[in-house]
């Protein structure tokens, strides 16, 4: 059985070991790069649309809506997952409210939008009315806010320790968001 949820020319979706509640998918660029932001524009469009998408097919499916983010760590070595990767998840979790207590964001209409360069991080979040807003962070491993963390803390279902896949891993989950976006293809509510 595959592990994907969707594909597309240059992204696959699939739920991972980090997946702490049913739903919770990666997208994930078969071009290496960093972060979504060093990917090429049509790539960033592309992006976009499967992200729309599938949160739609997740929200439908879980009839919760979806929460969507970003880490754009730029910083080689910088963090566990060196490969860019969109977080998509149903959860009532305010990250973008939790951020904006923290950081100054700013607010951006699509993907293509985000910063390019190599020289800054950011962290995107697609907020579960779809507004997106981009926070720019410093290129520092050691000041990283571990958004996994604040999105297990925000959401009342999830164990706040959980956040943490090195410690914890739910292959119930992986199996379970499989079959379950399986019966909901694109185009189709359940």
């Amino acid at each position: 059985m595959s592990r994907l949820v969707e594909q597309t020319d240059r992204f696959v979706a699939m739920p991972t070991f980090q997946s702490f509640v049913p739903g919770y998918v990666l997208v994930v660029p078969s071009a290496h790069v960093l972060s979504f932001g060093q990917l090429c524009l049509a790539a960033r469009d592309e992006a976009e649309r499967l992200v729309r998408d599938l949160s739609e097919r997740i929200a439908a499916t879980y009839d919760m809506p979806v929460l969507g983010f970003e880490y754009g760590n730029n910083l080689p070595g910088g963090r566990r997952i060196e490969h860019a990767h969109w977080h998509l998840l149903p959860s009532p979790a305010d990250l973008a409210g939790w951020l904006a207590e923290r950081l100054d964001g700013q607010v951006i209409q699509t993907l293509a939008e985000l910063p390019g360069g190599s020289g800054t991080s950011y962290i995107a979040v697609r907020d579960q009315q779809g507004q997106m807003t981009v926070y720019p962070v410093p290129n520092r491993p050691r000041h990283r806010i571990r958004l996994r963390r604040a999105v297990a803390e925000l959401d009342p279902r999830v164990n706040a320790a959980d956040w943490d896949f090195g410690d914890r891993r739910f292959p119930e989950y992986i199996r379970k968001t499989v079959a379950d976006l399986a019966r909901v293809s694109p185009g189709r509510t359940p």
